[in-house]
């Protein structure tokens, strides 16, 4: 896609949704190819880090006049994100995409908006050859497991869909 071609975001929207609610076992390679061309090549996707995680909410604890001890205490749980990435996406309607090249092949990733990491399913990958012809598509999975008192979820990737 040529730098000065501007991103249809409405297109690639309605695109993405056709190629992930249309068929549970079959997508449209018409589609996918539209996807492809409408996205910027992302360089060096390899190289792309994020970290997210929760924790429990905080308390406070002190003497009030009057009151005696007080403890007050905060139940939501506090979240953090850090992304090396976050310029690598393209936004449309309720997904995020990025093209890039890997190992000869290309893929197009795609992402909802609102989905967290442990969200199995919101989150899919179109391989394509080299030349450009879509070859599957994954959906995500994830695998979770506690190091010390962390979570850690590592995504990954199972067959879903094939050309139609």
């Amino acid at each position: 896609m040529p730098a000065d071609k501007p991103i249809d975001r409405f297109l690639i929207a309605a695109v993405t949704d056709r190629l992930i609610y249309d068929s549970e076992t079959v997508f449209d390679p018409a589609d996918a190819l539209v996807l492809l061309d409408a996205l910027p090549y992302r360089k060096n996707a390899s190289w792309l880090f994020g970290i997210s995680g929760k924790m429990p909410g905080g308390s406070t604890e002190g003497y009030a006049a009057g009151l005696g001890n007080a403890k007050a205490e905060d139940n939501k749980d506090r979240t953090f994100e850090f992304s090396t990435g976050k310029d690598a996406w393209t936004r449309a309607g309720q997904w995020k995409l990025m093209r890039f090249r890997k190992r000869g092949a290309q893929y197009v990733e795609i992402q909802q908006v609102m989905a967290d990491i442990e969200d199995k399913g919101r989150g899919a990958r179109i391989h394509y050859s080299a030349d450009g012809t879509p070859t599957a598509m994954d959906i995500q999975d994830s695998r979770e497991f506690g190091l010390l008192n962390i979570s850690v979820v590592i995504p990954a990737w199972r067959p879903w869909k094939v050309p139609g």
